[in-house]
């Protein structure tokens, strides 16, 4: 190991990290302070009838977030313009109103959600039941809107069924309707994460340096350990790691006469076709579909693609390991790094498609530096776990295929979470590519960072998969020679 290039890259890494932790901490400052909430809401199903002057509808609603900011109604207008006022207001258990506001019938648009904006929000109702009563002035009928009530949820061209109480049924003009209205609630919890951040990151930064600090005192006793691995990686060997990397990548486009094109072609053909197979079913219910799918196509061809070579990396270099000695994790890094470029230019026709779609650029974007990051660390971890398995069992591959197939379809990548039951939706959370698309849909198509929460799944799923991929490699490494 080369101590003083060494030193250098340490000093690099360290610098590197607090840039990073001062970009996240300026972008995501926001969502470290406020989380964002909205309740779901059912389906359209039957309507209330006309909602004219005297009219009255009520219905029991349950307060998802601290701070209330809006509430939104799905309206039939019948296709014509309306007049008057519709006016909301909540009313606590004792019948004082909390929060009330209006909306203009003209405003109200067929089958979509109208909101309502509360100008004084209060603070520190979740949970609390309340009442929501909706009224109307100035509306008659013959030009006066309707209110849609559903009883199923939507799970885009399927419903299922809710069981609603008795007491929890609209009444309209005191008489119970057949369902709840469609109702949407929006508003904001305030968390505190922003106070402790930067002790978070610090203390990170000191358990990294000790960490290191001790591996380096080992180093120094002629003792081998993972940073001594990355030291020597990109110190002795960053000559022979270009060159593998470059034969990985041109070994992928060999005799292609398009070549690189596909890295262009492939995600934005897939797209094309599960977008006309797809967008039918789900495109009512997720927006801006087409980037939704190429982002979630994007990330999971990354993983599918680096993993599946990884995993035959030591295998396929029988040879070349018999007869020339080098560290062999050198081999599945070579094939996480050439498929590390594929990605990167897969990203091109992703920025493309937002230009199309008129899709914002917002600072957000800058975060999914952290997660391609932990993406990275967890496909090495798992190119690590099944390169040794691949070593011992040439069945790997054959399991890998199934295997690799049921986590594209429990993934969301061209159906939305909306359909899974909420039940289920914890399992889906513990997915890892769950975790890393649903970050970058919240960066790109949000606009927003993610909740620290997802800072945290993300790089704890990194590390747990990364740190069991190099202890496996680490201990049957020397068995390899025997059974290749």
């Amino acid at each position: 190991m080369d101590i003083q290039k060494s030193k250098k890259l340490l000093l690099m890494a360290a610098a590197f990290f607090w840039l990073l932790a001062i970009l996240i901490y300026i972008v995501a400052y926001p969502q470290f302070r406020y989380s964002v909430v909205t309740s779901d809401a059912l389906s359209a199903s039957t309507i209330t009838g006309e909602l004219v002057d005297g009219g009255e509808i009520r219905q029991r609603v349950v307060i998802p977030a601290g701070r209330i900011s809006s509430i939104s109604l799905m309206a039939g207008t019948y296709e014509r313009t309306n007049t008057g006022e519709i006016h909301i207001r909540l009313e606590d258990a004792e019948g004082r109103t909390v929060m009330e506001s209006s909306k203009s019938a003209a405003d109200f648009v067929d089958l979509q959600y109208a909101q309502f904006e509360f100008a004084e929000p209060q603070d520190n109702h979740k949970g609390e039941a309340m009442t929501l009563v909706v009224s109307a002035e100035g509306c008659s009928s013959g030009n006066a809107l309707t209110l849609y009530t559903g009883y199923s949820v939507s799970t885009g061209r399927f419903s299922v069924e809710a069981a609603i109480p008795e007491e929890d049924r609209c009444l309209i003009n005191g008489v119970p309707g057949q369902g709840m209205l469609c109702v949407r609630m929006e508003g904001v919890d305030e968390i505190q994460f922003y106070k402790t951040y930067w002790l978070i990151v610090a203390g990170a930064f000191a358990v990294i340096a000790l960490l290191c600090a001790w591996w380096w005192k080992r180093a120094m006793q002629g003792q081998n350990n993972p940073l001594v691995m990355v030291c020597t990686l990109l110190t002795k060997y960053s000559l022979l790691l270009k060159q593998l990397v470059s034969r990985e990548f041109k070994a992928k486009y060999k005799r292609s006469m398009l070549g690189v094109a596909w890295s262009f072609l492939n995600p934005l053909l897939t797209m094309a076709v599960q977008y006309i197979v797809f967008s039918t079913l789900f495109r009512s219910d997720v927006e801006n579909y087409p980037l939704y799918l190429l982002t979630g196509i994007v990330l999971m061809n990354f993983f599918t693609e680096s993993v599946s070579l990884g995993m035959t990396s030591i295998t396929s270099n029988a040879a070349l390991i018999k007869k020339v000695y080098m560290p062999k994790y050198i081999y599945p890094i070579t094939r996480v790094i050439a498929s590390s470029i594929n990605f990167l230019l897969s990203l091109i026709p992703l920025l493309l498609v937002m230009v199309v779609t008129q899709a914002h650029f917002r600072p957000s974007l800058l975060l999914l530096v952290f997660d391609i990051l932990c993406l990275q660390g967890f496909v090495m971890g798992m190119c690590l776990l099944l390169a040794t398995a691949m070593t011992f069992f040439q069945d790997t591959q054959f399991l890998w295929s199934v295997i690799s197939m049921l986590w594209f379809y429990l993934t969301p990548v061209f159906y939305p979470e909306s359909i899974i039951s909420q039940p289920l939706r914890f399992w889906f959370r513990l997915n890892p590519m769950y975790q890393y698309i649903t970050f970058a849909r919240t960066c790109i198509i949000g606009g927003v960072s993610p909740e620290p929460m997802a800072y945290l799944w993300c790089m704890m799923l990194s590390l747990v998969v990364l740190s069991l991929g190099m202890m496996a490699f680490k201990k049957n490494q020397d068995k390899f020679v025997l059974y290749i």
